[in-house]
């Protein structure tokens, strides 16, 4: 697959976009998670509809692109449209997850751009979304290497409560439960996972972008986003309309979302979704998904890359120990995915 190119903005951008650089559309498969969303968010963007754009972008991530280009794309497309603090925490983490790459650099230059407009707009020249507290790292246990020391909980913000034990406890639990073979490659990427309350207690100022009109979930109601290897848990949803937080997510929900994110993270690195011999048996079990529950596995049963993968690392999460909503119906429906997924996680 061909690489994504850099060019220079061109004059009419300069104004709104960081300078330097931008980064052309991949030239990926349409089938691949995210795809078709990302392609519609760079039309929008070079058609100057930065608030269409935003919202295919944010899409593609959730479908689950973990391209450095869709970051990238995000915050130059926040920035355009005012929201510093966005576009900075954006471009950080394009940064972070991706460092030594063209788009890092990029995104370097992205952040000191931000510095500058966010100074200029507000007077001050503080970043505008720097974390508001330093991560403490959870102590690993004595032997421990990899992924189990790169652990981080964030301190709570807004009065909010710090995260549980019993939470902390169940990220702890869910990386014991990687198998060897998995934990190695998470082991080796560098991956980690950073703990919040919310995720407006890691970047406060993302509670004055959020569109709580919006039907879908916020990122604030979300349960985690995985940008590049580093994996965000949120421990607590946010109550619309409040600076108050929902009850804490059950451990075994954590649990769940925690292996969720190790699969995709080695998806990413192994392509395992795509496996022919793991797209032959998940099209057989689609094909008897019962119409009575059609409508709430339509993630799962998606078109394109994004059915099997996440089918694919609902099913691990479960097997490993965690737990949701969709548990038993999976089970139900995908008998011989799951049968497959057993054997290759060999447990």
């Amino acid at each position: 697959m061909k690489k994504p190119l850099l060019f220079l903005l061109t004059a009419a951008l300069v104004s709104i976009t960081p300078s330097g650089a931008n980064s052309e559309p991949e030239k990926a498969s349409l089938g691949q998670p995210g795809q078709k969303e990302y392609k519609a968010g760079v039309e929008a963007y070079q058609k100057k509809d930065y608030k269409a754009a935003e919202g295919h972008f944010r899409k593609s991530v959730q479908e689950g692109n973990h391209n450095p280009d869709v970051y990238l794309y995000s915050a130059h497309t926040f920035m355009a449209l005012g929201q510093y603090s966005q576009a900075y925490q954006t471009y950080e983490i394009v940064t972070k997850s991706f460092k030594g790459s063209k788009q890092a650099k990029t995104a370097e230059q992205g952040m000191e751009a931000t510095r500058s407009k966010a100074g200029a707009a507000a007077n001050a020249s503080a970043p505008p979304a720097a974390p508001a507290a330093a991560p403490v790292a959870v102590p690993a246990a004595p032997g421990a290497v990899g992924l189990a020391t790169r652990i981080l909980v964030i301190p709570p913000m807004k009065g909010h409560q710090p995260c549980l034990p019993s939470t902390i406890k169940a990220v702890n639990d869910a990386v014991a439960a990687v198998p060897p073979h998995l934990r190695k490659l998470l082991d080796d990427s560098g991956a980690s996972i950073v703990l919040s309350p919310n995720i407006i207690d890691r970047w406060p100022d993302t509670v004055k972008e959020l569109d709580e009109e919006q039907e879908g979930e916020t990122m604030a109601e979300a349960g985690g986003r995985i940008y590049g290897k580093e994996m965000c848990v949120y421990e607590r949803a946010k109550i619309r309309g409040s600076m108050n937080l929902k009850e804490a997510r059950a451990p075994k929900l954590i649990k769940q979302t925690v292996l969720n994110m190790c699969f995709q993270v080695v998806d990413d690195m192994q392509n395992i979704s795509k496996s022919p011999e793991l797209r032959k048996v998940y099209e057989l079990d689609k094909q008897n998904v019962p119409d009575s529950l059609r409508e709430k596995l339509a993630t799962f049963i998606k078109e394109d890359d994004w059915g099997p993968r996440e089918t694919c690392s609902e099913l691990t999460g479960s097997m490993l120990g965690g737990s949701d909503d969709y548990t038993e119906d999976l089970y139900r429906c995908f008998p011989n995915t799951k049968k497959w997924l057993k054997a290759w996680l060999k447990i």
